[in-house]
């Protein structure tokens, strides 16, 4: 290979950051390699930054009478100044990287996988950390139909705006119109903040640090590209025949500033089981941006490569959303129903709530616009339409999670569980509001002490919550389940007729057993990591029924 050409392919070539010779240990580019990245990377975030800033440059311009004509030459001669030392760094970058042993050795292994990728190959690659861009493709979706020929499910919200006619319709226009502007600038960066360029340079090191240690553990990164072709970048950390939990496969999904890197991920690998890992679109090496449609791409492409690529069976995948997760949580298990189990963490019922809470009234109908239209997360529509078991996990301090005041009875989550108690049991909640009362009542205190260690049993925390001076009566409780169950031969059907028969105190009783098996308390704000303790699949009524036969 001439040295044009090598210099040319070094010049456009990955950054390297980390080789794992014995150990890991950063990369260390000598100082022209050092220097052309410094200025590359300063021009990167430089036209990040003035995409944003443009129209506060147009309006000082206009507003000092700069004229584009009279500048024209200046502008000319700064334009191309900056091109010549853009041009000049990549050619000073891709000769010090030509004549680096080490980055040599890099490229030589990252062409071999590219020209031919198995396992082997990504063995060797996997013993450097890079820009993700140049990461060779692991799994394809190829047709968004599924191999079981199975049809996408999505839940979708009419606009109020569509049903308008006439004089409403014209005046709406405006409105919707700086709706979708502000859709695809200021919210999404809002609602998802981690999709920032300079949020992801500021935790770069973080990250690199993280996916170091992970590959550490056995961990596979791959690059797993969406029917959209977006790049999904993926952590795997394969537990199966080495852990009790090994054989069942976590999913993991970020909150709106995670990365797999740093997040969740922690607690199902603490508790032995296979976990999965991936980045929003444009989150640390994923491309695109985190709409909801390309959200759905996402999880979609990822749950697929854990079924047809890591071939974990369906009823062995578990689906863990932590905060803003649990959207692509609650429709990979509306759209994958035989999954083991459902875990939603520190998240809200509908994203709208938390929305116009914190923006202020004069902009509400603009808000409520691009929630509904473009960001519309309703996590509990989604969460109705899947029917085996769920576990929902609440931060008694959640100081995110709670509208319109920090008080623990204004919780999202209370709404969420609330919300799927009242689909799933609807027999529960007929004739009055006591039921729901009740249900208010007892989600307004945590389920454990004030130091935040004793978990406080459910017959002390139902103390003269009924009205009638008692505690709730778990075996009578356990009992008309079972019969329930028992009528259905043994199946679990939802909408359920449980409490159909039953007198106004069972129905209350049976409100609040359910309520206690669905939702763990954790005495933490939001960003604290879920305790290892507080981590499983959910409650399967079923084994109330397989005691007994």
């Amino acid at each position: 290979m001439s040295l044009i050409r090598t210099v040319w392919e070094c010049a456009f070539s990955p950054k390297l950051y980390k080789i794992q010779e014995t150990t890991w240990k950063s990369y260390e580019p000598n100082s022209f390699e050092r220097w052309g990245d410094h200025v590359i990377t300063s021009f990167a975030a430089i036209w990040s930054i003035s995409l944003y800033a443009m129209p506060l440059i147009a309006t000082f311009m206009y507003r000092r009478s700069y004229s584009l004509t009279e500048n024209a030459h200046s502008l000319t001669k700064f334009v191309a100044g900056a091109g010549f030392i853009l041009i000049a760094s990549l050619a000073v970058r891709g000769y010090a990287r030509a004549n680096n042993p080490t980055y040599a050795k890099f490229i030589k292994t990252l062409n071999k996988a590219k020209t031919f990728y198995n396992y082997e190959s990504k063995q060797d690659l996997l013993k450097y950390d890079f820009e993700f861009w140049a990461w060779p493709t692991d799994f394809k979706v190829s047709s968004i139909d599924r191999p079981d020929g199975k049809k996408r499910i999505i839940v979708t919200t009419s606009s109020r705006l569509a049903r308008r006619g006439g004089k409403d319709l014209i005046l709406a226009g405006p409105c919707k119109i700086i709706s979708y502007v502000v859709a695809h600038t200021i919210a999404l960066k809002l609602m998802y903040p981690g999709s920032m360029t300079l949020i992801n340079m500021a935790l770069k090191s973080a990250m690199i640090q993280g996916r170091t240690d992970l590959i550490d553990l056995g961990g596979q990164r791959s690059k797993i590209l969406t029917f959209d072709n977006l790049e999904i970048d993926a952590m795997f950390v394969d537990r199966r025949n080495r852990m009790g939990n090994g054989n069942i496969l976590v999913i993991t999904c970020e909150g709106n500033c995670g990365f797999y890197e740093t997040g969740i991920m922690a607690t199902p690998l603490n508790k032995g089981y296979s976990v999965l890992g991936w980045n929003h679109p444009g989150f640390g090496g994923s491309t695109g941006s985190p709409y909801p449609p390309s959200e759905i791409d996402a999880i979609d492409a990822v749950m697929r490569f854990a079924k047809e690529k890591l071939l974990f069976p369906e009823d062995r995948i578990i689906l863990y959303g932590w905060s803003i997760g649990g959207f692509t949580a609650t429709w990979a298990a509306m759209n994958y129903p035989e999954i083991h189990g459902l875990v939603l963490d520190a998240t809200f019922d509908d994203v709208l709530p938390l929305a116009t809470s914190r923006m202020p009234a004069t902009i509400d109908s603009i808000v409520r616009n691009v929630i509904r239209e473009y960001l519309n997360l309703n996590v509990a529509e989604q969460l109705k339409r899947y029917n085996r078991r769920v576990l929902l996990v609440r931060r008694t301090d959640d100081e995110i999670m709670c509208t319109p005041t920090s008080n623990l009875t204004h919780n999202r989550a209370n709404t969420l569980l609330t919300k799927l108690l009242l689909h799933r049991y609807p027999h529960l909640f007929v004739e009055n509001r006591g039921s729901l009362d009740v249900l208010t009542q007892y989600l307004a205190n945590p389920t454990h002490d004030t130091s935040g260690n004793t978990t406080r049993s459910l017959v002390a925390r139902t103390q003269n919550l009924f009205g009638t001076g008692s505690s709730i009566n778990e075996s009578l409780c356990v009992e008309v389940i079972r019969e329930d169950i028992e009528k259905n031969k043994g199946e679990i059907k939802y909408p359920s007729n449980l409490g159909q028969d039953c007198d106004t105190l069972t129905r209350q009783q049976l409100v609040i057993y359910l309520a206690n098996k669905y939702m763990e308390d954790q005495a933490s704000q939001h960003c604290a990591p879920l305790v290892v303790e507080l981590f499983h699949p959910g409650w399967d009524p079923k084994t109330l029924h397989l005691k007994t036969t």
